[in-house]
């Protein structure tokens, strides 16, 4: 699958559980690689569009299409995906190769490829002193990656992650970015979480997500289009800009208003007679762009 075609589709998508609205006519389109991020917080929906991705949950209205599917209808090949949800599913009283070579064989992988596929993907996230280690016995944080090395054995052209960094301290959670960004490669990653700073980490693009719906998508640093200010310092003292005098904040500039583009404000500035020695777009961050668009806390 190319880049270009989307790996799945949502157009006007609606989720309901009795009373409980989970997707309220979803409009948003997955690519086909690279890492795409939910964003989203607890029951914003994003939990909701996995399982319908993933053929788990039935729509009640709209249309979606995975991989050119229906991922709803009853011959639909959900070996093309593979899950890691919150709870591993990890058997915790068999090691972790054999937590591994059963997950193959449901994918419809031979035993001996299984083997060697475990082999090279515990070696890559580091964890192949762990093999022959049962699940019970392990640390919270190599349960979480033999769970992520399970998930990335197999050949699927998806794979969803659903807050896989969710319970684990600093130090693990940043190994676990680190695997994600390594065995993603020409696939897509689809993943879940409301981490924000892991997403700008990881994601290619984002999607928000609130009360089931997209708020917008795109790549995690243009989501605000063109600046709307910019930072100035100058030589000394307060910059000039039409008539008013900014004085400089604790970084030692201004945010000021860019009406046109960033290279019309920095022209006026130095026509004003400013020294400018530092200027650059200033941008609002991922956080703020989400709590802007869902409200802050509620």
């Amino acid at each position: 699958m190319s880049a270009e075609t989307p790996a799945a589709v949502f157009r006007g998508v609606s989720v309901s559980y009795g009373a409980v609205t989970a997707l309220d006519g979803l409009d948003l389109e997955i690519p086909g690689r690279g890492v795409f991020g939910l964003l989203g917080r607890n029951g914003a929906g994003k939990t909701t569009a996995i399982r319908t991705v993933l053929g788990l949950v039935k729509t009640s209205a709209g249309c979606l299409e995975v991989f050119g599917e229906d991922p709803g209808r009853s011959g639909w090949n959900r070996r093309r995906t593979s899950v890691l949800f919150a709870e591993d599913g990890l058997v915790a009283s068999l090691s972790v190769r054999d937590n591994l070579s059963v997950w193959a064989g449901l994918h419809g992988v031979g035993r001996g490829e299984a083997s060697t596929r475990a082999s090279a993907v515990l070696e890559e996230i580091g964890i192949a002193d762990s093999a022959g280690t049962r699940v019970k016995d392990l640390s919270t944080g190599n349960r979480r990656l033999a769970a992520l090395a399970r998930t990335f054995l197999v050949p699927a052209d998806m794979v969803i992650l659903d807050e896989p960094t969710s319970s684990l301290d600093p130090v693990r959670a940043a190994e676990v970015r680190q695997v994600i960004g390594r065995l993603a490669g020409s696939r897509l990653v689809l993943l879940s979480t409301h981490n924000l700073p892991e997403a700008e980490e990881l994601c290619d693009r984002v999607a928000i997500v609130d009360r089931g719906r997209a708020l917008i998508s795109g790549p995690p640093g243009e989501l605000e289009g063109l600046p709307d200010r910019c930072f100035v310092r100058v030589e000394s003292g307060p910059v000039r800009h039409r008539g008013e005098e900014h004085a400089p904040d604790g970084e030692g500039g201004a945010l000021i208003e860019c009406i046109g583009s960033p290279a019309d404000l920095l022209a006026e500035l130095l026509a004003s007679g400013n020294r400018v020695v530092e200027f650059r777009p200033y941008r609002k961050s991922l956080s703020g762009v989400f709590l802007d668009l869902t409200g802050g806390e509620r």
